[in-house]
């Protein structure tokens, strides 16, 4: 009888692990096919106008750079206008915003949300002057030619695109690991996605959408978790979302363990946001509709964050080296395909000593992971500060 009930409870937890692993493996071997744009090929009939959206909470360290880099542009000046929606900021700070080139929309809210700072700012916006709204993070920092790339894929007036969030600093452990992950997500749910005809993962911050539908996305939107509520906005209404992995977005990555967990609570939050909701939707999309994106979205939900599926795999593979248990090399080769996967999803610039070194807090991550998914209940009803420095220091920025 227990040898029954323990193998009963092998299969439930290697099929959920066969889940988890299966899904990163396609969708990780799919980005291999995933083809870079040709630019020279595009013919420029067009420049988009960009309202340049940058909401700030209390983030004065780093503001002023972001805007400075963003005013930096090879991209005609008037086609684009920086609009800083300032929350929470000092006096000093305001000051001298206000003697930039640019729009300030000061807000002030009881719970203070991205989501909320950007409905404010599109209320006050005369929206026929632009033709679409690009959302950045207060730290994010666009590459001089970003703009000038996102437009020449947007020639038909597409809907929206995902820009390539990558990272800005590599100077410590977790920003080394916390650039690899988001290197991981890029691929698998953004190159690997659009490779196999899914739509593009959202990530967050550098994606352009066309104005108009942006603002009536938003208006029925208020949570900390915008991105996921965006995407099934769109989702819904069955826009795929493009991806362009050669125009980058620097993102400041976390530097030590406090700020990853804080991070992570917000971020696992969102990721069983509206879980059941969104995956019985999305199966009734696939069988009635005959449509997958939404049952792709849906599935998305139930997988594990990448660091913690690295490490339960690990803990199962362990399980081959225990005499009772029956289903071990099972455990075991689903391991290496996740490993195999996430090695094909690491970029090579990445492949040298500091990211080995940088290996060595893996089990240190896992253990955050799982605390932060813990603590994660509620994180995504409130905003979560990140701690921002204003060092630029990666040379392409």
């Amino acid at each position: 009888m227990i040898a029954i009930l323990l193998l009963i409870i092998e299969i439930f937890i290697l099929a959920y692990l066969a889940f988890n692993v299966v899904y990163v493996a396609v969708f990780s071997f799919g980005g291999i096919l995933y083809k870079s744009t040709n630019f020279k090929t595009i013919t420029i009939s067009k420049h988009q106008r960009f309202a340049i959206l940058i909401p700030t909470y209390k983030h004065d360290d780093v503001v002023l750079n972001t805007v400075g880099h963003c005013l930096n542009q090879n991209y005609p000046q008037d086609k684009f206008e920086v609009i800083v929606i300032a929350d929470s900021l000092e006096r000093l700070t305001l000051a001298e915003l206000k003697v930039m080139p640019i729009r300030l929309i000061e807000v002030s809210f009881e719970v203070s949300t991205k989501a909320n700072s950007i409905n404010t700012a599109l209320s006050q916006l005369t929206l026929e002057n632009y033709d679409y709204c690009l959302v950045l993070d207060v730290d994010n920092i666009m590459e001089k030619n970003f703009l000038s790339k996102i437009n020449a894929r947007l020639q038909e007036d597409q809907m929206v695109i995902q820009g390539h969030r990558t990272a800005k600093n590599l100077d410590t452990p977790f920003s080394i690991l916390d650039g690899i992950s988001e290197e991981i997500n890029n691929h698998i749910f953004r190159k690997g996605h659009v490779a196999l005809g899914v739509t593009s993962a959202l990530s967050g911050s550098g994606q352009a959408m066309r104005i108009h539908e942006f603002k009536t996305a938003m208006s029925g939107i208020h949570s900390a978790v915008e991105d996921k509520d965006l995407e099934y906005y769109l989702l819904r209404n069955k826009f795929k979302v493009l991806y362009e992995n050669d125009a980058l977005v620097f993102d400041e990555k976390v530097q030590n363990s406090k700020v990853f967990t804080s991070q992570r609570k917000r971020w696992i939050s969102s990721q069983f946001h509206e879980m059941n909701k969104v995956l019985g939707e999305g199966l009734k999309d696939l069988v009635f509709k005959g449509k997958f994106d939404f049952f792709d979205k849906g599935l998305q939900r139930i997988i594990l964050p990448r660091v913690l599926l690295l490490g339960f795999s690990f803990f199962c593979a362990l399980l081959f080296f225990i005499p009772f248990i029956q289903l071990g090399k099972y455990f075991l080769t689903l391991f290496i395909i996740n490993c195999l996967s996430y090695i094909v999803a690491i970029p090579s610039s990445y492949f040298n000593v500091n990211t080995l070194k940088a290996a060595l807090r893996l089990p240190l991550a896992f253990f955050l992971m799982f605390f932060a998914m813990v603590k994660s209940k509620g994180n995504s009803k409130k905003f979560v500060q990140t701690e921002h420095t204003a060092t630029v220091k990666n040379p392409n920025a």
